[in-house]
């Protein structure tokens, strides 16, 4: 009986440290909010949250770094700044390298880069350098209880053919792939002090 008892215990104890570790580990990764992406008259409209363990400047600073943008997440090619507009707001160019199911396409982007306050990055697409008719994009970030909430809102109208039907899917599922791979680098790049430009291309 004794033996029996101490066996319980000794397991009730090692699930309780699984438990624990299970719980610490789910604290420290990152973790999609909201996801939400739908499509109406060929314009296409996301509105995600994320939760990150790294400080919003952190962040913040990442997402301005389009010298070193590329290496957040697979599947992006090229980053990098060009000559700012006119006006003095920098001018970023964007290759992306996508497959939607048997169509694969090397696509463009060439954007304006806003950043109106320390919690917040736009960017909006030149469509005469670009393969989108338009797109406007917005990024923010806010501290809760340690970590950063960041929030991605994007609307566009895409220059070129996307499948039907099968298409909204998986543009959805390769945003969320691409999101989360790169909330994941951000979380690296904060708990090893690693910058950027130290990581290895995917």
């Amino acid at each position: 009986m004794y033996l029996a008892s101490m066996l319980i215990n000794k397991a009730h104890l090692a699930f309780l440290a699984i438990l624990l570790l299970l719980i610490t580990h789910s604290s420290l990764a990152a973790e999609m909010l909201q996801m939400e992406f739908w499509e109406e008259d060929n314009v296409y409209h996301l509105r995600s949250a994320s939760i990150i363990n790294a400080p919003p400047e952190l962040i913040i600073s990442t997402l301005l770094d389009y010298n070193n943008f590329y290496r957040l997440s697979g599947g992006i090619k090229e980053t990098r700044y060009l000559e700012p507009d006119p006006d003095g707001v920098p001018v970023a160019l964007t290759v992306i390298e996508s497959c939607v199911l048997f169509f694969c396409k090397q696509l463009i982007k060439t954007e304006r880069v806003l950043h109106p306050s320390n919690n917040e990055v736009i960017l909006e697409a030149d469509p005469t350098r670009s393969d989108f008719k338009f797109m406007h994009s917005r990024w923010s970030v806010r501290e809760i209880g340690g970590s950063t909430v960041l929030s991605y809102d994007m609307d566009m109208q895409a220059d070129f053919w996307i499948p039907p039907l099968i298409g909204a899917w998986a543009i959805k599922h390769k945003l969320y792939s691409s999101a989360m791979n790169m909330a994941q680098r951000m979380e690296m790049m904060a708990r090893t002090g690693t910058p950027l430009n130290k990581f290895k291309i995917q």
